[in-house]
């Protein structure tokens, strides 16, 4: 998650009419069209229907349409949210924290979901997936990230499934803790802490002690850190892994090298 906008609070789910909402234009559409059809073979919707439709059709119809209208709307909404997380949908900023947005170009979105070579330089892995959101890696597996995890928290679990991938830690070693990833690269598989201009590429950058993780990119001509990892950019607030050109750059970051 992106330090400057940290949310420790779980995706939570919203009521049918909230959700139905935020659907988009087109979507909104289908399902006016949709429920117009359906009001039209029921009588006791108030809507002009055959002449022909009995009471116990009517009936029956009353509790078909009390019961899909909802279920059409999450469904609706699902598909919103999938298609904006994974790749047609915007994003913000990432609070002004330097974190890139999220570009949804049909380059950037790695449709095509190819596999991942084990092996290689952590930050070559992560570029693989610049642009996808944590939900669709975590769907299609390209790096091993836990289910189960709420996407406004999984830089960790991106994190630690890059380097598992990389071969720089071993898959028992995947973790979700920005803490525990820290400690076992420390004590466990000879990492060390080097200064800033010492950074390199696929090195580990730790926020605030256990707040935040990332993967060094590159080190910009202005001596910047560029890094990249699962931050929080999308419209929901959940994350997509993107290029981070401020976090680094304060003063409570430790890099990590192997």
């Amino acid at each position: 998650m992106a330090t400057s906008a940290i949310s420790y609070l779980p995706a939570t789910l919203t009521k049918t009419p909230e959700a139905f909402k935020d659907l988009p234009a087109s979507s909104q559409a289908d399902f006016a069209l949709w429920e117009k059809e359906w009001k039209e073979i029921d009588p006791s919707s108030g809507t002009s229907a055959s002449s022909s439709t009995g009471s116990a059709g009517s009936s029956l119809n009353s509790g078909l349409i009390s019961a899909l209208l909802p279920i059409l709307s999450a469904l609706f909404s699902w598909m919103s949210k999938a298609i904006s997380s994974d790749g047609e949908g915007g994003s913000d900023s990432g609070g002004g924290n330097g974190v890139q947005p999220v570009n949804y170009s049909a380059g950037n979105n790695g449709g095509s979901h190819a596999p991942i070579a084990p092996g290689g330089n952590p930050a070559d892995i992560a570029e693989k997936l610049e642009g996808r959101s944590a939900d669709s890696i975590v769907a299609n597996q390209d790096v091993k990230m836990d289910h189960g995890i709420s996407d406004h928290v999984d830089c960790a679990n991106f994190a630690s499934a890059v380097l598992v991938k990389a071969g720089e830690i071993p898959a028992s070693q995947h973790t979700n803790s920005v803490a525990t990833l820290k400690s076992e690269l420390l004590h466990k598989d000879g990492w060390h802490e080097v200064g800033k201009s010492h950074a390199k590429r696929g090195d580990v950058c730790i926020v605030g002690g256990d707040e935040h993780v990332e993967i060094v990119d590159h080190v910009d001509k202005n001596g910047n850190i560029v890094l990249i990892g699962s931050n929080n950019v999308l419209r929901d607030g959940s994350q997509a892994v993107c290029k981070d050109s401020g976090t680094c750059n304060r003063n409570s970051v430790e890099i990590l090298s192997a």
